[in-house]
């Protein structure tokens, strides 16, 4: 709030330790691009067609046209959301009278649901993305024209995590036997208190799990370090622990 003219400010702006590199902007001399080109098989076709002459008004109808040119539009669909509705058969034996009936899908549980496209979207945007439920209740109804409430998106994500988590096991199993392993951790706030994300890596696998301390208590308690019998890297230095 200093009442000096900007020219004059007294503050000293800071400015970049990063040196010029003296490229120009946007893609280097030999830098492979990626060009959009037309497709053989396009979704949709759409005809325009010559009907007149606009020379002496005479009807071109019926004339085959000696060229035509191709244009092609890469675009979204329409954006809505549908409703597929499941019905099974139950049948009665006419010989032995036992009813019969068909099975649903395996994800078709009640009788009004969400899909599991809808709920994969949802999982996506707030843990990859990090959108909050608010935003992302909001950005979902403009899209869609379909209000969600913020306890379905919670429960959405809940569902997503618990059916990841027989595949953490996984990724433990397959770091484990690793030669090499990455390790690290960085802060972030978990409910309102500090918090750490500890990450343990190969180039195919990566493990992430939060924990309220930053040290060992944390990496004995996630279970992945205690058992690892090869060569750690971490922030620019090595430990081997073989």
């Amino acid at each position: 709030n200093s009442h000096l003219p900007p020219s004059s400010d007294r503050f000293e702006k800071k400015r970049s330790s990063r040196e010029p590199s003296g490229k120009k902007p946007g893609g280097q001399e030999g830098h492979e691009g990626t060009t959009l080109c037309q497709v053989e098989h396009p979704h949709h076709r759409v005809v325009h067609r010559v009907h007149t002459c606009q020379g002496c008004g005479a009807s071109l109808r019926d004339v085959k046209p000696f060229k035509v040119d191709v244009r092609q539009v890469f675009d979204l669909p329409p954006v809505t959301m549908e409703v597929t509705q499941h019905e099974r058969e139950v049948k009665s034996c006419p010989h032995c009278r036992c009813v019969q009936q068909a099975e649903f899908p395996s994800h078709v549980t009640n009788h009004v649901q969400y899909g599991p496209r809808l709920t994969a979207l949802v999982v996506y945007l707030y843990n990859i993305q990090m959108i909050p439920y608010q935003r992302l209740r909001d950005m979902m109804e403009e899209l869609y024209q379909h209000p969600i409430s913020t306890g379905t998106l919670v429960n959405m994500v809940k569902r997503g995590r618990e059916a990841l988590e027989p595949n953490m096991d996984i990724i433990e199993e397959a770091l484990l036997p690793s030669d090499i392993l990455h390790v690290d951790e960085t802060s972030l706030r978990i409910d309102g208190k500090q918090a750490w994300v500890h990450v343990a890596c190969t180039s195919a696998y990566t493990y992430l799990a939060p924990h309220a301390s930053r040290g060992k208590k944390a990496t004995d308690e996630i279970g992945i370090l205690p058992q690892y019998k090869g060569t750690m890297m971490k922030s620019g230095f090595f430990h081997n622990i073989m």
